[in-house]
């Protein structure tokens, strides 16, 4: 009776595949500037209070 590996033989280039992928995914966004970063965090904040001031202006009945 053989008994089938649990891995793949060429497991090995896979995960070192997988870190490659893994580095250069952190090193792209490490790169970004804060500068950029936080632009975008501002102009997203600015565009949910632009929402949130316009749905505020609703008249409410009293309640009976």
């Amino acid at each position: 009776m053989s008994v089938k590996p649990m891995f793949p033989p060429n497991g090995a280039t896979t995960a070192g595949s997988e870190t490659d992928r893994f580095k250069d995914f952190t090193r792209r966004i490490l790169s970004v500037p804060h500068s950029e970063i936080k632009e975008k965090l501002d102009a997203e904040k600015a565009a949910k209070q632009l929402t949130k001031t316009s749905s505020s202006g609703r008249v409410s009945r009293p309640k009976a």
